[in-house]
């Protein structure tokens, strides 16, 4: 298994995902994420060791902290550091995560993803 940086061009969901090859790592972005086929692009920045667990997929922070990444801004909109190179996280997650906040926090249940609150103007 290797860790892939997956991105696009509009660069609304870019981040690490867990897959055997380039082309699965695509596909799965595409596909889950609603992007037509050939939309992302997958580069290789790790092998995973045999010793982690992982599966096809996003990782989890565990995932990426135990290959070597560093979280320099968890929450939100996530910047993870590996191998020297800084990563971070497509901005309509982020935006997603805000919104999802802004009706939670609306009914009366808190910001379970601990976002800022969306602007008011």
């Amino acid at each position: 298994m290797y860790l892939y940086w997956v991105t696009t061009k509009d660069h609304g969901e870019d981040w690490f995902l867990v897959a055997n090859s380039a082309e699965e790592a695509t596909f799965f972005h595409e596909s889950v994420e609603g992007y037509e086929l050939g939309e992302a692009m997958a580069e290789r920045i790790l092998e995973i060791p045999e010793a982690i667990a992982a599966e096809v997929g996003w990782p989890s922070e565990e995932l990426l902290q135990s290959c070597g990444g560093n979280i320099l801004v968890g929450g939100s909109a996530q910047l993870v550091e590996i191998g020297g190179r800084k990563f971070c996280e497509g901005l309509m997650e982020s935006t997603i995560r805000t919104l999802d906040d802004d009706m939670a926090e609306a009914a009366g249940e808190g910001r379970p993803n601990k976002t800022n609150r969306g602007s008011e103007h």
